[in-house]
């Protein structure tokens, strides 16, 4: 089945909205980290992908990720989210905000991604909950480096995920004309997807 055929294009203008809100929410957000830098950021696609695909559409499952990712609760339902960055795309980032640590693999320079990764995903969670009315509590970031479908298998494991479905946004940071891909995932707990889409409806 294709992406596009899990949800209704109601549910697909929902979820642009989220990424609109969530992506300007986090621009202004890193921008504080990258000082004077010019940064854009932008949401080529947006979907609700089966949980087994997604590290294909990292490209290859055995890609070099960054992933930091963090569990969040309201009373209706929890979540995890999830920042994915190809390795090279992490390396730039923490080359550009502290050049003499470029490895994005020493304790300084993994420290920063997980700040990273708490500011764009705690961005889209001030997005859910200005959407939603609802107020959500983040545990602290992890962080996971290694192969996209080893990273994804951990973090289903750690989160005790086991819906098949999530949310899916494509992620474009331009920093000085230089563009870095990356992906922030919403995995809803199992069934909460349904519940998700109807407080979205209700901001």
């Amino acid at each position: 089945m294709e992406p596009s055929e899990l949800i209704s294009e109601e549910q697909q203008d929902l979820l642009k909205e989220l990424a609109n809100i969530g992506i300007g929410n986090a621009v202004t957000a890193v921008s504080s980290m990258l000082e004077d830098q010019k940064i854009n950021m932008e949401i080529p696609e947006v979907m609700v992908a089966p949980l087994q695909d997604v590290p294909d559409s990292f490209g290859n499952p055995e890609n070099l990720v960054a992933a930091t990712y963090c569990e969040a609760e309201c009373p209706v339902y929890g979540l995890v989210l999830v920042l994915v960055l190809p390795f090279e795309a992490a390396r730039n980032m923490v080359d550009r905000i502290m050049p003499d640590h470029a490895s994005a693999d020493n304790e300084m320079a993994r420290s920063l991604l997980m700040e990273l990764g708490n500011i764009i995903t705690g961005a889209y969670l001030s997005a859910l909950s200005f959407m939603t009315g609802l107020t959500f509590q983040a545990s602290p970031p992890k962080l996971g480096i290694d192969m996209a479908g080893a990273v994804m298998g951990t973090v289903i494991a750690e989160t005790k995920t086991v819906d098949d479905q999530l949310i899916l946004l494509k992620t474009e940071i331009n920093v000085e004309n230089d563009g870095i891909d990356g992906s922030v995932l919403i995995l809803p707990d199992s069934g909460s997807l349904k519940t998700l889409f109807e407080h979205l409806g209700t901001f």
